[in-house]
Formats: C-alpha cells, structure tokens, sequence
C-alpha cells in the first residue's frame, strides 16, 4: 500500500483540491459567523462574529492572489 502521508501530500499538491479546500474554508467561516449571529441575542454583531468574517474575507483574498489569473 502507499505511504498514507505521500498520499495527501500528493492530493494536497493538486491546484484543484487545494482550491476546492480553500473555498469550503471561507464558506465554513462565513456560515460559522452566520449561525453565530442568528444564535446569539444581542441585535448586533460581535467580535467573534466580525472575526470569523475578516478571515473568510482573507482566505478568499489569499486564493485570488495564488490563482493569479489576469
């Protein structure tokens, strides 16, 4: 069998994999900012939903620099 660490490394190195992970990354963020807001009581946003968001904004930020399609 192959080395399981080879494996994903090698399924890692694929540009497509790598974006499809970085794409669910920022949707995760995003939605977690989301749930956390309809869950929470008060009427405004919270750092920790601010948070979530600025980094889903960066991951997404970070894929249109690496992509580098002009």
């Amino acid at each position: 069998m192959d080395d399981p660490k080879e494996t994903i490394f090698v399924w890692l190195t694929d540009e497509g994999n790598r974006t499809i992970l970085l794409f669910a990354l920022a949707v995760g963020l995003g939605l977690a900012s989301l749930a956390f807001f309809f869950d929470g009581t008060s009427g405004s946003p919270t750092r920790t939903e601010f948070s979530l968001l600025v980094a889903a904004m960066v991951v997404v930020f970070y894929m249109t620099l690496r992509t580098n399609t002009y």
